[in-house]
């Protein structure tokens, strides 16, 4: 048995002595050691960590070591934690909510209009930042959360007085191609000295021409920013139907090579990245299509070429 399916080991059995400190810093202490092992772990230590720590949500009195508890539910991804996760969402302590907000995402079968996503609706209207700026950045990235109540959420949050919050809303909407969110984009681009990291990965994957003139200005005034130019790239209509049209000369040309690989591509929700994806017996495997391309000199056939030379035809 190896060292990391090995649930306790005698670290995380220390770990576990700090629970019953009279001293709060101690117990947290001992939460965010558990926590820490246990996001790299095996299914035999997550479980161990669940059964640990999940009896003592309902006692513990301190909010700094309660939220540290919180990343151990979190860490594991287990499902047996989503009833008091969703308990804890009402919390008093901020810092407890801000924890559930940050782990409800992780937690749970992603199912429409399920019960973590109403969590995270009521969060993001949460009276600390934090915890709304959390808790938006769950509803914006979770697959599930795709109905009009997430869209009306994150449009809710767009004037946002915390300019972190408003980002995420404008990345969420973005995600889901919702164009109402062109001009507060935009707004975004146009008036911030230094665009947040996610206003460009919003343009990208809302990839809209009508967002060209702004991104051609800070393209211009920042050369060097590669989310930038990725973003142009993305908005620019000619060179989308370029890249396509690579991406299927490729296809094609991985097809008379190798008839045997099932390949395909693939447009990933909520991304602005094409993927080539390889089913094969060895080791399935994907790649960035613009990357690969890069790779091989934008030749789809050279492209091809290694490819194939990644998945030896089978014996």
């Amino acid at each position: 048995m190896s060292e990391q399916t090995r649930a306790p080991d005698k670290n995380l059995r220390a770990a576990a002595a700090l629970l019953s400190s009279a001293e709060p810093s101690r117990r947290a202490a001992g939460y965010r050691r558990l926590a820490a092992r246990t996001a790299p772990g095996a299914d035999a230590l997550r479980a161990w960590a669940v059964k640990t720590v999940l009896p003592r949500a309902q006692r513990e009195p301190d909010g700094l070591a309660l939220s540290a508890l919180v990343e151990v539910l979190g860490a594991a991804q287990d499902e047996r934690a989503l009833p008091v996760l969703l308990e804890l969402a009402a919390h008093p302590d901020g810092a407890v909510r801000l924890a559930v907000a940050q782990v409800l995402p992780f937690v749970g079968e992603p199912v429409q209009d399920s019960p973590r996503v109403r969590a995270l609706l009521a969060l993001s209207r949460d009276a600390s930042p934090a915890v709304r700026d959390a808790a938006v950045f769950g509803l914006g990235t979770q697959g599930e959360a795709y109905g009009p109540a997430v869209r009306a959420a994150l449009r809710e949050r767009l004037d946002d007085e915390d300019e972190e919050v408003a980002e995420e809303a404008v990345r969420g909407l973005a995600n889901r191609q919702d164009v109402s969110v062109l001009p507060r984009l935009i707004d975004l681009l146009e008036t911030y000295v230094q665009p947040h990291p996610l206003t460009p990965s919003a343009a990208a994957v809302l990839g809209r021409p009508e967002l060209l003139p702004v991104l051609a200005e800070l393209a211009a005034e920042r050369p060097e920013d590669r989310r930038i130019a990725a973003a142009l790239d993305a908005c620019d209509p000619a060179r989308r139907a370029e890249r396509s049209a690579l991406a299927w000369r490729l296809l094609e040309e991985l097809a008379v090579r190798r008839p045997d690989l099932d390949a395909a591509l693939v447009w990933p929700r909520f991304s602005a990245d094409l993927e080539l994806r390889v089913r094969h017996p060895s080791v399935p495997d994907g790649y960035l299509v613009a990357a690969l391309l890069r790779r091989a000199g934008q030749d789809p056939s050279r492209a091809a070429e290694l490819v194939d030379a990644d998945f030896p035809p089978a014996a």
